[in-house]
């Protein structure tokens, strides 16, 4: 594929190719070594955390590929209809080949696009021999991609939302927009949705569903203009000059990286199946467009939080990209600097760029000292998942020295102790010991080796300030990181980087506040230091301790009692099902092996001169002891060698791309095609389309029937039936075989074949024990998906169409499938609610409903308008009406919560205050239940600053739900919360729910409840008045009174005269006259509340309290009355 990039040009290709519009975070390896050719980027727009990223990948094009000549047609035939069109006679170059870009079967003209696709349909459908654009089978030699049909219909088939043009800053503005906006599939959603609600629809709807299994999973697809749902969508193909940029959205997990991190994500055996349905159903799509998709395996399955997955079609172009002449078998790659004097040409000389991953044979190259410890801990990070360039994640170094001295292998002074972690190193072991006894969940350290913080302090001279604000201190304060080495080591608890071992420019600032990071005083310059440093690393002292470093960090001492006795026990993680991209992999699970050098450095020390004076007999000893000990070691080596074959997976029977590149065609013969184009032209086996697509046939596919599992014998009558299912490629059926192979992986979370097991499954036929350890019939589908002759293996589609995938997981990818569009919100928000409207949710069943119930309840979170609010609302009762009672409060209440909680007018909001929906509530999970989870909820929405609408809503609902929950839970669960709102900001709603409450109770409840309660508050303002608190205190004071007032003058209203004067005036009990009897209150406007209260007090009692009144009057504050009316 050419020479990589180191990522140093990389970067600096991205910032000069497409002037800044694009950031790069970091670069993206196959092998150990910071070289790639693919980049993870951000729009300059973004504002760092949780921005959108995006994968841009270069890569050089063959001028005879299938691929550079469909560039090349299409960006021609779009400068050629500018040109006649008047638009770009007169233009420059450089302005024409920025507007030279072509969208790949979406055209800003929806309808003449339509009526293209649907020509080009009809013609396929009729035989399609033209020859040009879409004729059977592929004219060109090098052709990698179909045998069925021409690449001019492949390339659009397999990227139909990609836009292609001249690299240039614009074009990649207007990509990621549309992108980001929603726009590139929004007009599929929208037809699907309009067909589902009855009304006209376009030809989108049904091309989608054909790619999705309605009627049924095609043996041969026509190539069409809309991207399968599985398929990752190639956003832009960027030419420029001999090179071509692709570039695509970047998922935040792999598959690997879910079996890795967080394996528990895939939480039961349906997920893991509805994973496999998702793979199968993008492979059957590939697979009936004639193309194998020839890179199947974890690391190449992309997936979301939902674990929705995409299949990644970047090495199909990659492979056609490459001419055929130049690919050279070898073990060593040669990697070079795109731009004069990078700092990075020749950093990485010294080392051995072995493009085979084959640990096995690097663990035993390294063990002889045939490659050194750096390149040996830099396979292992890449083992381990962690990644050049990603601060999150990075590659991790052990710390050797202490830098207090020039390091000495024949002195003791200034060497690290590689048999502790660095964090116990830092903390003491006393320290870790009280951790780990006092915490709630024991553990000594963190679950990282190297945080974030550490990474960007280490590199703060060469990071952008952005960066350091976002992951170090908001506040820039140059003179708070490290100034020199030593000092470096000892504040920090976390691992070294290899910078420190390779690259000098990490000690050189780049900003004007921060001064260079000095090295220490025994090193001249950052070249010498790093020299001094490797050569530390690479010395015998290390080599003779690396291992117990190894097991700390990447090895037994991860777990277990080992864990324990090494103090090295990390806290696990606080949601194991929440799927991963980072953590800490367990590569060992016995002792790692002591390097070879560490024996060998022993006979050494013993001269020539010494072993010719020991006796003969002595000498035989000696070298009888050696030999013995080094006979043990290598045994030792061996055993723990035979212990990791998890480390060298096979998905593949054919590994090595090269050899598959090597003749032309390979794969495919001659045959074949015949039997493929027989098939095409001849009868059909496809299922025959239905005449009307509306929602009912969606409904009877959607519909799960009583038998809910097929169960094993079902799957053992249909083994022998596909046999004859006709796979008509090697390079398919190895997609098979891979496929069986993540089945299995899926369920043994380790991996099915290692190279000496597939070589004895190939030469004998004995497959793995592992085998055994699968469900029954689980271990029929992996069987019949490995069989050694892939004539014999089942296609996708007879995999689809198997027993061993529920009716639930086919209803429910055919529910949430249109949901991974890329389209807009609102727009699945509307999809979601339209198809649960017609019964959908209740015709897939209760737990398919609750399968699709996080992809759709997570539409409702955001903000809606007014139209959306109602389509969220339709979504939660339906959700709510068909999902068992745990499962709503798993799923619905938390959605619901959420919603309340939220600050600002919602119209979903008042919707979910609205007694029906409540009472749908109450009827699933019961009263208690609404009471412990939602009502503390709407009892929010009335104090804080609560929107209008939505505190008239809670105060109706609240108002309207006393009397059915009762006198008890009304007091404790309403009245209670509503007293502890005083003076924090407690709605009018608010009081006049106290208020409506006490009056719908009656007179017995207002004084035996309420009143008494009152009194409590006032009293507590009172004493709190006579404190000397501060401002905020007195200030809630004020304002609880307030709040009680006005709730008692309110309740005054509904109480009798007798119980009027009984409560207010008998017993001194008289609140209004204790509030004004204090002298050190002074509020005026408490002063005046108290007057108007009492006065209309005093017309309702007459006499009693008037005589109070007027005593009060003339006697208690005469001047401050005086001056208040």
């Amino acid at each position: 594929m050419g020479r990589e990039m180191c990522f140093e040009c990389l970067q600096r290709r991205i910032e000069s190719d497409l002037c800044d519009q694009l950031i790069f975070s970091y670069g993206l390896s196959d092998s150990p070594f910071p070289f790639g050719s693919t980049a993870v980027v951000q729009p300059s727009s973004s504002n760092g955390e949780g921005s959108p990223q995006f994968m841009l990948t270069y890569m050089t094009l063959h001028k005879d590929g299938c691929l550079a000549n469909y560039i090349d047609q299409h960006y021609l035939e779009d400068l050629e209809a500018r040109t006649n069109s008047g638009s770009g006679c007169a233009v420059p170059v450089a302005t024409d080949q920025v507007k030279a870009e072509v969208s790949v079967g979406l055209s800003s003209d929806k309808t003449s696009s339509l009526e293209t696709r649907l020509s080009e349909c009809e013609d396929l459908q009729n035989g399609g021999r033209h020859k040009s654009l879409y004729g059977l089978g592929c004219q060109n030699v090098t052709c990698n991609f179909s045998g069925t049909f021409s690449c001019f219909r492949t390339l659009p088939a397999l990227a139909p939302v990609a836009r292609i043009g001249i690299s240039s800053s614009s074009l990649v503005e207007g990509i990621v927009s549309e992108f980001l906006a929603g726009s590139l599939e929004d007009h599929i959603l929208n037809s699907l949705t309009l067909m589902i609600e009855g009304k006209r629809s376009g030809r989108e709807s049904v091309n989608f569903l054909s790619l999705v299994g309605i009627p049924s999973f095609g043996e041969e697809q026509l190539p069409g203009c809309i991207r399968h749902p599985n398929i990752s969508p190639t956003l832009g193909m960027l030419k420029n000059s001999s090179q071509l940029n692709l570039l695509l959205p970047k998922m935040p997990h792999t598959l690997e990286n879910i079996l890795h991190f967080s394996p528990d994500a895939l939480k039961s055996d349906w997920h893991m199946r509805y994973l496999l349905f998702q793979i199968l159903s993008g492979l059957a799509y590939m697979h009936g467009l004639g193309v194998s998709h020839g890179n199947v395996h974890p690391s190449s399955i992309s997936l979301v939080d939902s674990l929705w997955c995409w299949l990644p079609i970047c090495s199909k172009f990659l492979q056609s990209s490459v001419s055929i002449s130049k690919i050279e078998d070898s073990p060593d790659s040669e990697v070079s600097c795109c731009f004069d004097g990078c700092p990075l040409q020749g950093l990485y000389a010294d080392l051995k760029l072995y493009q085979s991953t084959d640990w096995y044979s690097i663990f035993k190259r390294w063990w002889r000292g045939e490659i050194s410890n750096f390149e040996y801990l830099l396979i292992l990070n890449q083992l381990a998942g962690r990644r050049w360039g990603d601060n999150t994640f990075y590659i991790v170094m052990p710390w050797v020295i202490d830098f207090s001295v020039k390091p000495d292998e024949n002195n003791d002074t200034g060497w690290r102790d590689l048999t502790k972690s660095k964090w116990r190193l830092a903390k003491g072991d006393e320290q870790l010991d009280f951790t780990y006894s006092t915490s709630e969940i024991p553990h000594h350290i963190s679950d990282e080796c190297l945080s974030e913080l550490a990474v960007c302090s280490y590199k703060a001279r060469r990071l952008p300030l952005t960066v350091l604000k976002m992951a170090v201190r908001s506040v820039y304060e140059p003179n708070e990181y490290p100034s020199t080495m030593q000092r470096l080591y000892q504040w920090t608890p976390d691992e070294c980087i290899p910078e420190f071992y390779c690259d000098p420019r990490i000690f050189y600032s780049v900003h004007s506040g921060m001064s260079d990071l000095a090295v220490p005083s025994w090193a001249g310059t950052p070249e010498e230091f790093v020299k001094l440093h490797r050569d530390a690393f690479e010395s015998d002292r290390v080599s003779h301790q690396l291992h117990h470093w190894i097991d700390i960090t990447f090895g037994y001492k991860l777990c277990g009692d080992a864990a324990v006795a090494a103090k090295n026990v990390m806290l696990p993680s606080s949601a194991p099902t929440i799927p991963k991209s980072v953590g800490r992999r367990q590569l060992f699970t016995k002792p790692h092996p002591r390097r070879q050098l560490a024996t060998l450095g022993v006979c050494d020390k013993i001269s020539e001169a010494e072993m010719f004076q020991l006796p003969t007999s002595d000498v035989t000893e000696l070298a009888l002891a050696f030999e013995t000990s080094f006979l043990h070691e290598l045994e030792e080596a061996a055993v723990f060698s035979e212990h990791a074959p998890h480390l060298n997976p096979i998905y593949n029977l054919h590994p090595d791309v090269h050899k598959e590149l090597d003749s032309p065609g390979k794969g495919r013969s001659t045959k074949t095609l015949e039997n493929i184009t027989s098939r095409k032209t001849g009868s059909s086996t496809n299922t025959v389309m239905p005449s009307i697509i509306d929602v009912n046939y969606l409904l009877k596919n959607i519909e799960v029937g009583d038998a809910v599992s097929a169960g094993y014998q079902a799957l053992l009558l249909w083994k022998p039936k596909f046999y004859r299912s006709h796979i008509y490629s090697e390079d398919v059926a190895n997609d098979i075989f891979a496929v069986g192979c993540i089945l299995a992986e899926l369920h043994l979370r380790r991996p099915l074949f290692d190279p000496a097991s597939l070589a004895v499954y190939l030469e004998s036929g004995v497959l793995p024990a592992l085998v055994h350890e699968l469900p029954p019939d689980t271990q029929v589908v992996v069987e019949s998906c490995i069989q050694k002759d892939w004539r014999r293996r089942p296609t996708a589609k007879c995999l689809l169409d198997s027993p061993y995938f529920l009716a639930t997981i086919k209803s429910s990818y055919l529910f949430l499938a249109p949901l991974q569009l890329i389209a807009k919100d609102e727009s699945r928000l509307r999809y979601a609610a339209a198809f649960a409207r017609q019964g959908a949710l209740k015709a897939m069943g209760t737990f398919a409903a609750e399968m699709c119930a996080p992809n759709c309840l997570k539409l409702v979170l955001n903000p809606l308008s007014d139209s959306e609010a109602e389509w969220g609302c339709i979504v939660l009762t339906e959700f709510l009406r068909c999902l068992n009672p745990e499962a709503v409060k798993m799923l619905v209440i938390p959605a619901i919560q959420k919603i309340l909680q939220g600050i600002g007018p919602s119209h979903l909001k008042v919707s979910l205050l609205q007694g029906s929906f409540v009472l749908d509530i109450w009827d699933k999970i019961g009263k208690q239940a609404y009471v412990e989870t939602i009502h503390p909820f709407v009892v929010l929405n009335l104090h804080g600053t609560p929107c209008k609408n939505s505190a008239a809503a809670a105060s109706v609902l609240l108002i309207g739900s006393s009397e059915e929950l009762g006198i008890p839970i009304t007091v404790h669960q309403t009245i209670l919360p509503l007293l502890h709102c005083f003076g924090k900001g407690l709605s009018d709603d608010g009081i006049d729910v106290l208020v409506r409450i006490g009056i719908l109770f009656g007179e017995d409840f207002i004084v035996k409840q309420i009143l008494p309660l009152l009194r409590i508050v006032i009293l507590s303002c009172i004493d709190n008045a006579f404190a000397n608190k501060h401002e905020t205190a007195q200030s809630w004071s004020t304002l609880a009174l307030i709040d009680t007032l006005m709730t008692l003058d309110g309740l005054t209203a509904s109480l009798t005269k007798e119980v009027l004067v009984k409560e207010l005036v008998e017993d001194n009990k008289f609140l209004y006259l204790q509030v004004l009897m204090q002298t050190n209150i002074g509020i005026q406007v408490v002063e005046m509340m108290v007057f108007f209260c009492m006065q209309g007090c005093c017309k309702k009692s007459a006499s009693s309290l008037s005589a109070n009144w007027i005593r009060f009057n003339s006697v208690a504050r005469p001047s401050k009355t005086q001056a208040t009316f």
